[in-house]
């Protein structure tokens, strides 16, 4: 499997930001204006100016260098492509009766199926940040919003709700692939070249 030490930079941002992003949003509340402030309202300055826009922008950078390489995009995002969505519907058939039976097909076959996956947390950060971004951008200074702008709070908790299994989800699959010996599932973080 071929990960550029630009990628693993990408991948540990993601890790980061989304944690930051996911954690803090148990216990930050939204400011009250005249209201004392203390570390719930610290946290929600921090995940909507600093984390929020950090993650957003490590997702654009992410887009644009997938996108420049059609064969990667394709293989993240194959919904647009009829012979990639064969593809992928073919890897679904064949490995996906073998989850439960322990035959996961190794990391380094970076096959359709796992490269949708990738493609479905990848656009769930987008929806994440554009929802997260709109919102943030409509509050006004008296701390009210519009019908919109709740629409989109409404929506990014909705998917907020989405990540936390999406998460679960990835990190289990991790897990399984090292119980079941994959060690080439952790190259993703390893910055130093292996003897």
């Amino acid at each position: 499997m071929r990960i550029d030490s630009f990628t693993r930079v990408l991948h540990l941002s993601f890790v980061i930001t989304v944690l930051f992003q996911m954690g803090s949003s148990l216990w930050m509340f939204t400011p009250e204006p005249g209201k004392m402030v203390g570390y719930e309202t610290i946290l929600y300055s921090w995940h909507i100016m600093f984390m929020g826009w950090s993650a957003v922008t490590v997702a654009c950078i992410y887009a644009m260098v997938r996108f420049a390489e059609y064969h990667e995009w394709t293989r993240l995002i194959p919904w647009f492509s009829k012979s990639k969505r064969a593809a992928f519907f073919r890897s679904a058939k064949k490995e996906l009766p073998g989850v439960l039976k322990g035959e996961l097909e190794k990391p380094e076959k970076r096959t359709a199926l796992a490269g949708a996956m990738h493609g479905l947390g990848f656009m769930l950060l987008i929806v994440m940040g554009l929802t997260g971004s709109y919102a943030m951008l409509g509050i006004r200074p008296d701390g009210t919003t519009s019908a919109d702008m709740q629409l989109m709070f409404e929506l990014h908790s909705f998917f907020g709700v989405v990540v936390w299994f999406f998460l679960a989800g990835h990190i289990s699959m991790v897990i399984y692939h090292l119980i079941l010996g994959h060690k080439k599932i952790l190259d993703i973080f390893q910055f130093r070249k292996r003897d």
